[in-house]
């Protein structure tokens, strides 16, 4: 982000990274259920679990990625605040 930046700055970027992560989030809903979708019983309890797994890594890493975002958008404002009060 640029060296002076606004609170409507920081607020369309989060808005961006929020529709980003919500387009993560539904690529890995429809990954995972691409994998396991018309298998027979035998292959789908095997492929399954791992699928499974595979998708809670990575929603974790999502919640990851909204924490660390929803922080530095608030540093952010606070920052801008801040200087503001500082001035």
């Amino acid at each position: 982000m640029a060296h002076h930046r606004t609170t409507d700055d920081i607020e369309s970027w989060f808005k961006n990274r929020v529709e980003e992560f919500a387009a993560r989030e539904r690529d890995a809903w429809d990954e995972y259920l691409r994998t396991i979708r018309g298998l027979d019983t035998d292959v789908y309890q095997q492929a399954e679990p791992l699928a499974w797994r595979r998708l809670r890594r990575q929603i974790a890493q999502l919640a990851h990625d909204r924490r660390r975002d929803e922080f530095e958008r608030d540093r952010a404002v606070a920052e801008i605040n801040g200087l503001r009060l500082a001035s």
